[in-house]
């Protein structure tokens, strides 16, 4: 649980209240068979009273292992993920908020559905990963091979073929 109290929020001198929470990621329910976050996520930020409900926002550390979808080596890499969230009580102000009843708020699922939102769509080791080679299977970002790998669209074929008699 990520709990802030309101009652500290409020009287925070400043009228910012920061919080810190170290939870390890095995409390987190990420639904993901292509990749997971192990070790301790960080979240740190400040929360605030703005009259009509309350922001809080900061940033999430975490870390994440994976494949990647290109070359099949283990990846693991560090991220950062930036919040900025508000919660109301009032459920006919809810546009654009969180809604929140009671003298606390728990941040759980905010940070838990930040990291997922953060997560990138394919799993690729770099950017230019180069994958493996389709006839040898070689890692082409560690060494090169001398299979030919050059793609021919099937629906060319027949101006290739033309091509080759002339």
């Amino acid at each position: 649980m990520m709990k802030i109290k309101l009652s500290d929020v409020n009287n925070a001198s400043g009228g910012r209240y920061e919080f810190v929470f170290d939870i390890p990621a095995g409390e987190f329910d990420f639904p993901a068979d292509d990749y997971h976050i192990d070790g301790t996520i960080k979240v740190r930020g400040t929360a605030e009273n703005t009259g009509v409900g309350y922001r809080f926002e900061g940033r999430i550390d975490c870390h994440r292992c994976f494949v990647c979808d290109h070359c099949l080596e283990e990846v693991a890499e560090d991220q950062v993920h930036a919040f900025d969230e508000i919660y109301k009580e009032d459920v006919s102000a809810l546009q654009d908020a969180n809604l929140f009843s009671g003298d606390s708020i728990d941040i759980a699922d905010l940070v838990r559905d930040v990291v997922i939102a953060g997560q990138p769509i394919s799993n690729v080791c770099k950017p230019d990963c180069k994958g493996l080679c389709p006839q040898c299977g070689v890692n082409l970002n560690k060494s090169e091979c001398s299979c030919d790998r050059t793609v021919v669209d099937v629906r060319l074929a027949v101006l290739k073929k033309l091509l080759e008699k002339n």
